[in-house]
């Protein structure tokens, strides 16, 4: 199945299985959640934020993903989302740790890479063109090295890998198809940023951001506009884009199995 055909397996299942709207929420919650303790609570927020997020994401995660495989296999309920989350969360929080660590390691070396070509770029007079030039090739190679990786999720939950075989499962699955994996990444960030678009539009637009890192929040109204407005449209498109991440998913299994 292409990347399109993808598409429209994933919209036929959220129509006839409209419990995956469920899981979206769970997932979009947790967001909103980090958005209104970093307004309200300023950088004890991040104590509070990082390690909820580390512990939780991976059940959500797991439960969104075994909810939305059992909708593409015919049934599907919000105990297959506790079962899901449950029964994969160990594999799923080591692969978090795992994929975390890999953004932290590219960080770290595109920091010291663009320090290094800045210094040497404004030594011989060029310096600003030539940090925008590296500044594009280090956000291509992020993007290329996420998307290798990108699948590690559905790894665990779909083909029952252990933490880091999901990763070679993940890479050699792309590896095998990627041309569609590029269009389908494409069309999966398109949808990402759709679902976060509007809400985020309206936070941006309802606080500033101080000199010292704090957030002044400047239109409560706006503010909780925001949240409903995610909550609405964020989990709408997030239930399909992952119902889209999925059955694309299950398609590259398929493939390979049929070689």
């Amino acid at each position: 199945m292409s990347a399109i055909g993808s598409l429209s397996t994933a919209l036929a299942t959220l129509r006839a299985h409209p419990v995956i709207l469920v899981g979206g929420l769970f997932f979009v919650l947790l967001g909103e959640l980090s958005v209104l303790l970093d307004v309200y609570l300023g950088s004890l927020a991040q104590l509070l934020v990082v390690p909820l997020s580390l512990f939780l994401t991976p059940f959500l995660l797991g439960g969104f993903v075994a909810m939305i495989h059992g909708a593409l296999e015919g049934s599907t309920s919000v105990g297959t989302f506790v079962r899901g989350g449950k029964d994969n969360y160990v594999s799923m929080l080591g692969a978090t740790v795992v994929f975390v660590g890999i953004l932290i390691g590219l960080s770290i070396v595109g920091t010291v890479v663009l320090i290094i070509a800045g210094a040497a770029g404004f030594a011989v007079g060029g310096g600003i063109v030539v940090v925008a030039l590296v500044s594009v090739v280090l956000l291509v190679g992020f993007a290329v090295v996420f998307m290798f990786v990108q699948f590690y999720d559905a790894a665990i939950v779909v083909s029952d890998d252990r933490a880091i075989d999901s990763f070679s499962r993940s890479v050699g699955l792309v590896s095998q198809n990627l041309a569609s994996v590029i269009g389908f990444s494409v069309v999966f960030l398109a949808l990402t940023l759709l679902g976060q678009g509007p809400g985020m539009a309206l936070y941006l637009s309802s606080v500033e951001f101080t000199q010292t890192g704090e957030t002044v929040v400047t239109s409560t109204s706006t503010l909780w506009l925001s949240i409903a407005v995610t909550l609405i449209v964020g989990t709408i498109v997030t239930a399909y884009a992952y119902t889209y991440f999925v059955a694309f998913y299950t398609s590259l299994l398929e493939g390979r199995r049929n070689d």
